[in-house]
């Protein structure tokens, strides 16, 4: 990645290369851009995205494909930095209509609330949350709405200055090996500057 830039920057602007190696170098550029941002919910408390993995469907010509993706074939596509929870966790997503279907999916996260607190939720740590459950990011992310007041406001916030983080890259979590590739998809992202 020559400039740092902004999340939907990068997300706009992804131009997929049709290789696993070339997606591979992609991915982890996008994930160096995420690992530089959060979410901040209703202006109480901020969701820090450092565990990930992504996912790539090819739609138009059927070079890449991903069997175990949930949006695919007829389901309507979604607007780039759209949030996505599924039995899996919670997807943002980055597709283009009749082109191609991506997202990354968020395995693990650190909470912050307003006050300081920080807990860490990943599948890889042992706190009283673990192992990781899906129904951790939801609750954290999607939880904290009320019909009669406010509702639910989820708002991506770049850090102010980019910091090129540490990464981990290694084999997506309970995804089968696709049928006729070589090894597995190195999608897989952690950042292990945040890592305990």
């Amino acid at each position: 990645m020559k400039t740092p830039q902004k999340l939907k920057e990068v997300l706009e602007q992804f131009t997929p290369v049709y290789t696993i190696d070339g997606l591979t170098r992609q991915f982890e550029d996008i994930a160096q851009v995420v690992f530089n941002g959060h979410f901040v919910v209703n202006g109480e408390y901020e969701i820090y995205p450092i565990d990930i993995e992504f996912y790539f469907h090819d739609e138009e010509n059927g070079i890449i494909v991903e069997p175990q993706m949930y949006h695919k074939g007829d389901f309507p596509y979604f607007p780039v930095g759209s949030i996505y929870p599924h039995s899996s966790g919670v997807d943002m997503t980055f597709e283009r209509e009749g082109k191609y279907r991506a997202s990354f999916l968020m395995r693990g996260y650190t909470y912050k609330s307003v006050s300081g607190e920080k807990e860490e939720y990943t599948n890889k740590t042992n706190n009283k949350k673990s192992p990781f459950r899906s129904q951790y990011l939801w609750e954290d992310l999607l939880g904290n709405a009320s019909v009669f007041g406010k509702g639910l406001n989820i708002v991506w916030v770049d850090n102010a200055e980019f910091k090129k983080v540490n990464i981990a890259s290694s084999a997506r979590v309970n995804v089968n090996k696709i049928s006729g590739e070589n090894g597995d998809r190195m999608w897989h992202f952690t950042n292990l500057d945040m890592i305990k």
